[in-house]
């Protein structure tokens, strides 16, 4: 079942995101860097300016959670963030379902609204 992460590679790449390799890209000012496992990127652009959606992977092992995070910015502002949430799935309840819904909560549309 968890493979090679398949799952989680299966799913973003449905959804369009792209992996990087290093996270040292994703760092911002230190606070996203820790823990992370697998960082994925997506931007859109709107009418605002460019928006960027990075979604990140990491796991809570004391208590048995797979953490998913939304971080989405403007990077081209300052204090351009928009969103900074995290949703949990309990690794006993790892599956396709489980992680596209909490995909489908976290991770919302991008409007216009964002100038």
């Amino acid at each position: 079942m968890l493979t090679g992460g398949g799952i989680i590679k299966a799913i973003m790449a449905r959804r369009g995101f792209k992996h990087r390799r290093s996270e040292d890209q994703f760092s911002v000012r230190g606070e996203y860097a820790r823990h992370l496992q697998y960082v994925y990127s997506k931007e859109y652009s709107t009418q605002g300016g460019l928006v960027v959606d990075l979604v990140y992977f990491a796991v809570d092992i004391l208590n048995e959670k797979l953490v998913i995070g939304l971080y989405r910015e403007n990077p081209d502002i300052e204090n351009g963030i928009y969103v900074n949430a995290s949703r949990a799935v309990d690794l006993r309840k790892f599956d396709v379902e489980s992680i596209e819904s909490e995909l489908d909560k976290l991770v919302t549309s991008v409007k216009d609204k964002f100038k």
